[in-house]
């Protein structure tokens, strides 16, 4: 009976064995973004440089504000004439239904204030149109950061000028630091022991860290017979860096 007991007990131990492995890993961003303005214009500041770290929502860079400050004004004041033409336009077409309506007014007449009023209607939405844009211009004339993280490259310097009529121009490089990934291979064998969402640690610099199994690949990594795996996890006020190795320990 205890040869039975001891036996059983090798068993599990080694089943428990069989589903625990460290498996070399890989630091990468959860995040890495090329940003650019939608606008053409001169860079007039940029307020950041490599390394720096930022919030969500900081202004990281300005181009020339003049032409699209000037552009809004021309548009608000092109959309309140047509606005006014609009009304005058509303009013024309009340006076002569009212004098259509008494037989003082010809059919004629009457279509010409109606094609007066579609045309102003169509101008006012045209100039509404507009003046969207060119408030929308300004805003895009400044980069804002899109996530909190660090600032991994300047590609242009104030003074340059950015066209953009053709391809985005590559202006910063920012990437997410709140979120990190470690990329890693299981088996085959192993990765149908796996599921998404399951707890994960990991050592990086000799410092644990707390992930989630974010993806299990569906094919084999080029020239090998293992399959790709990320772990998701939130390092903290910790900065780290793309390409650090790291140990997934997982159960």
């Amino acid at each position: 009976m205890k040869r039975l007991y001891l036996i059983g007990l090798i068993l599990v131990t080694f089943s428990n064995l069989a589903f625990s492995a460290d498996v070399d890993g890989k630091l990468a961003w959860s995040q890495r973004v090329v940003m650019s303005t939608t606008v053409s214009g001169i860079v007039d500041e940029i307020l950041v440089d490599a390394g720096d770290r930022v919030k969500k929502g900081d202004v990281l860079l300005r181009l020339q504000a003049d032409r699209f400050k000037a552009g809004v004004s021309s548009a608000k004041a092109a959309k309140n004439d047509a606005q006014y033409k609009l009304k005058e336009a509303e009013r024309e077409w009340g006076r002569a239904q009212e004098l259509y309506e008494r037989t003082v007014l010809s059919d004629r007449d009457l279509q010409l204030a109606e094609n007066g009023l579609i045309a102003a209607r169509a101008l006012f939405a045209s100039a509404s149109a507009q003046y969207i844009n060119a408030k929308r211009d300004l805003v895009e004339s400044i980069i804002n950061a899109p996530f909190d993280g660090v600032i991994l490259g300047r590609h242009v310097e104030p003074g340059q000028i950015i066209i953009t009529r053709m391809s985005a121009v590559p202006m910063l490089s920012i990437a997410a630091t709140k979120t990190y990934h470690v990329t890693g291979a299981v088996t085959s064998a192993y990765a149908s022991k796996l599921a998404t969402g399951q707890a994960v640690t990991m050592t990086i610099n000799g410092q644990s860290y707390n992930g989630i199994l974010a993806s299990i690949g569906f094919e084999v990594l080029k020239g090998t017979d293992t399959y790709p795996v990320t772990i998701r996890f939130n390092a903290g006020d910790k900065l780290l860096r793309a390409g650090q190795a790291a140990i997934i320990h997982f159960p």
